[in-house]
């Protein structure tokens, strides 16, 4: 006998332990080889006929028959089956046979295992005949004829049917009565559910979803259910769920949706990508919408114009799909492509192109919007030294193309008014209060303009023409008391006691708080000198604290009223012996930055002669926030010996904090840390511009990189761009070796101004002051002065050696006027997507 046909019983057993023939075909069956086990289990069979190598050999055919469905041979399946129903005496319904048939489409075969001729087993089979009910549904009647005549595929198919061409009419009404044919345990019971939420789902997609959470997963009608519970998903859900169903549950959701067939190519391709989990890119969304661009709504080619500042590139080929783009257009969405990708100059080039476009094209409207983004986008919240007459122009121009929008108007006022052009801002309160006449919000700028430029009596009574519009309008009824302190110190300055006491007197009546009338009494005692104006005086002091900030006061109203600050000081007799509280440092940093630029001089004055008092208290235990927050306000003012005291305490306590490493180094040697700056202190900043960068805190960063640099290096670059580890050695290579050539470099870069501030950071009073009285004014002559002086100082220095040196140092650079980083603008309720990215 041939190797082939040798039976499998006769083979050999492997090495070792023998081992029985129906462990073997065990063995064989556990391995997943059925076709060997088949044989294996047909050959014990021969020798006799066991319960438990009959369920052996049916395992093996079920096996083999998986195995074939699985590789889509479902024909060859169904005949594995079928053997091993013949052979095994196993029931042909159980398991995956009545799938396979139904996927292979003999939906004959299948309503036959429900007759005695086919399977007995199964006659009577509930569950089988609801498996079949959607086979049953759309199967000629003469498939059905071989069912019994009390079957219920055959007695309730027909209600079924009428239910369904009810429900294909829209006709809820006909549904209901129909449905009712169908009892509670009829195979077809899913359709009452079903079909109902598919008439709901794009009324009531609430009652659909309640409806259809009580059909069973996985019933007959699963294709049609699916369909349901993608169209009830919240949002956009159904989207996803849309790319699960098959082409037919496709369809019919997108009808139920609403959805033109011209358009569903696109809504599937739109599905795919939100599968993706992933955001498209707009240039894919773009590229999407051009592709598709046939037969689509307008409302696609303003998605599309939305879009194409990041895709710019597309601009010819949105032309051919969606046709013309004017010029102001087109250069709109340039200027907000070179926006996105950070390039300002490009972009503001374009938006002032647009401008000119929309002004001739009569769009006054989208001309003004754009210069007020414009403005956003270049200055943003800057102060009012920061940037250029330009940008003002632009708020200036949009009132003229828009003169009714009224937050332009309060913004230009306020910027004439930080920029100290009082012409100006009182041109642009009477143009604005010609307009609003009557509106609060630019009747409270008027007051605070008038104030701002010593118009007391103006803005007493365009504080009470506001009141009269809202009567509990609390910080207006403080104007005005501090509108009648204002006047009573010009009156005291003018020698005017008595004018001075009618107007403390009015302002007592307005005046809400303690310290603020406590300020009355204090201006009624300097109004005089004699006893009773002392006692008042002494009074006043008492009332503020009776130390520091109670000699803040004296001091700085001394100076507003024209007094001798040190004389009036004595006469009021603050104590400032001892070591101030840290909340009367907190107050008074408070007080210091409520005052305007133009209070500077004063604000020196006061503070040179509470600077020993002041750094007493840098000992004291503050938080680390409220430290900050002196330093930051002794930075802004450029006390820098006070900065020093405070920062120095702090990096004592938070060592760890960069930002008191950068105001400690700031207040040593200011802008020009660069040069002056010893090694060691160059590598504690390099420390802390790590640790900042490792926490997040981007404005230290900058702060740090600005000041390892030599002045203005950073200004305009983006500081990004710099390794974290810069080694500023190759830096210092480039720099000019001759001192001069460095001053004259920085001349040329920041003009005349930025010397001059350069020089009154380095030299002393006793150096700068002859040059500064020999100039005569003339400050371009002043800079060439004082860059001879500073050469001749450095010129037997190496610049490199220089870098070393314990003293001397650059001044900041000239603020920028313009920001290289894009800002978000102002978003303007009128815009109507004008500036949608």
């Amino acid at each position: 006998m041939s190797r082939k046909h040798r039976p499998a019983l006769s083979r050999p057993a492997p090495a070792g332990t023998p081992v029985s023939p129906e462990a073997h075909a065990r063995q064989v069956l556990d391995a997943g080889r059925y076709r060997e086990a088949i044989e294996l289990y047909k050959n014990l069979l021969k020798q006799e006929r066991r319960s438990e190598w009959l369920d052996g050999l049916a395992a093996s055919y079920a096996g083999r028959a998986k195995e074939l469905a699985s590789k889509s041979m479902l024909q060859e399946a169904l005949v594995i089956w079928r053997n091993r129903s013949t052979l095994c005496g196993k029931s042909l319904v159980e398991g995956p046979y009545l799938d396979w048939l139904l996927r292979t489409g003999a939906h004959d075969a299948a309503l036959r295992l429900l007759t005695p001729t086919g399977d007995a087993v199964a006659t009577v089979d509930a569950d089988l005949e609801t498996r079949l009910a959607a086979v049953a549904l759309t199967a000629p009647d003469s498939a059905l004829a071989q069912l019994a005549a009390d079957s219920p595929l055959r007695r309730h198919r027909a209600a079924a049917q009428a239910a369904i061409a009810a429900c294909c009419r829209g006709d809820l009404a006909d549904l209901d009565e129909q449905l009712r044919g169908i009892p509670f345990r009829s195979p077809y019971r899913d359709l009452r559910f079903i079909l109902k939420a598919l008439l709901l789902v794009g009324n009531d997609a609430a009652q659909a979803a309640g409806l259809i959470a009580r059909v069973t997963v996985d019933g007959p009608f699963e294709k049609l259910a699916a369909v349901v519970r993608a169209g009830v998903l919240p949002g956009k859900g159904w989207l996803l769920a849309l790319l699960d169903l098959d082409e037919e549950g496709r369809y019919l959701l997108l009808e139920i949706k609403g959805c033109p067939e011209n358009r569903r190519p696109l809504l599937l391709e739109v599905a795919a990508l939100a599968r993706n989990g992933v955001p498209p890119t707009p240039t894919g969304v773009v590229d999407l919408l051009l592709r598709r661009s046939r037969g689509l709504p307008a409302t696609a080619a303003r998605l599309c114009r939305r879009l194409l500042p990041y895709a710019e590139k597309r601009l010819a080929e949105y032309r051919n799909a969606f046709g013309p783009l004017g010029e102001a257009e087109s250069e709109r969405i340039l200027a907000l492509a070179a926006q996105c990708r950070g390039a300002i100059n490009h972009s503001e080039s374009h938006w002032l192109h647009a401008v000119r476009l929309f002004s001739t094209e009569e769009a006054p409207l989208q001309a003004a919007l754009i210069l007020r983004h414009l403005f956003d986008l270049i200055v943003g919240d800057k102060d009012a030294s920061d940037y250029d007459d330009e940008c003002t122009s632009w708020l200036e121009r949009s009132l003229e193309l828009d003169p009714d929008d009224r937050a332009t108007h309060l913004k230009l006022i306020r910027l004439h008014r930080q920029g100290r052009n009082m012409k100006a801002a009182r041109a642009s309160v009477e143009t604005a209060l010609a307009r609003f006449a009557n509106d609060p919000a630019v009747l409270l700028e008027a007051v605070e303009t008038a104030l701002a430029g010593n118009a007391f009596k103006k803005g007493v009574t365009l504080a009470k023409r506001l009141l009269d519009l809202d009567p509990i309008n609390s910080k207006v009824r403080a104007l005005i008391g501090r509108a009648h302190l204002s006047h009573a110190r010009k009156q005291i300055r003018l020698h005017r006691p008595e004018a001075a006491g009618k107007e403390l007197d009015l302002a007592d009546v307005w005046l809400a708080t303690a310290n603020e009338r406590s300020v009355s009494k204090l201006l009624r005692g300097l109004s005089a000198d004699d006893a009773r104006a002392t006692v008042l005086l002494r009074e006043a002091v008492g009332e503020l604290g009776g130390r520091l900030l109670a000699a803040w006061h004296v001091l700085l109203e001394s100076i507003r009223v024209g007094s001798q600050p040190a004389g009036e000081l004595r006469r009021a007799a603050p104590d400032l012996s001892g070591m101030p509280m840290p909340r009367e440092v907190l107050t008074v940093m408070h007080a210091i930055n409520a005052l305007g630029d133009n209070e500077s001089k004063a604000l020196r004055t006061v503070l040179d002669t509470l600077r020993a008092p002041l750094k007493r208290a840098a000992a004291g235990e503050f938080s680390e926030s409220e430290r900050i927050s002196i330093c930051e306000t002794l930075l802004r003012r450029e006390e820098r010996a006070l900065l020093q005291a405070y920062a120095d305490a702090g990096l004592r306590r938070w060592p760890e904090r960069p930002l008191f490493v950068y105001l400690a180094t700031f207040a040593k040697h200011g802008q020009g840390a660069f040069f002056a700056m010893s090694e060691r202190e160059r590598q504690a900043l390099e420390g802390a511009l790590k640790k900042a960068l490792e926490d997040g805190d981007q404005r230290t960063v900058l702060r740090i990189r600005d000041l390892m640099g030599p002045p203005g290096y950073f200004s305009g670059e983006d500081s990004d761009d710099f390794d974290d580890d810069d080694d500023f050695g190759d830096l210092v290579d480039d720099l000019p070796a001759n001192p001069r050539e460095v001053f004259n470099l920085l001349m040329s870069m920041g003009g005349p101004n930025e010397v001059i501030r350069m020089a009154r950071e380095i030299l002393p009073d006793s150096k700068f002051r002859p040059l500064e009285h020999a100039a005569g004014g003339n400050r371009k002559k002043l800079a060439e002065m004082l860059i001879e002086l500073l050469a001749e100082s450095l010129a037997n220095l190496d610049l490199p050696s220089f870098t070393a040196s314990p003293s001397g140092g650059l001044p900041e650079p000239k603020p920028r006027p313009r920001s290289t980083a894009p800002k978000q603008p102002v978003q303007d309720d009128r815009q109507k997507g004008l500036f949608d990215d």
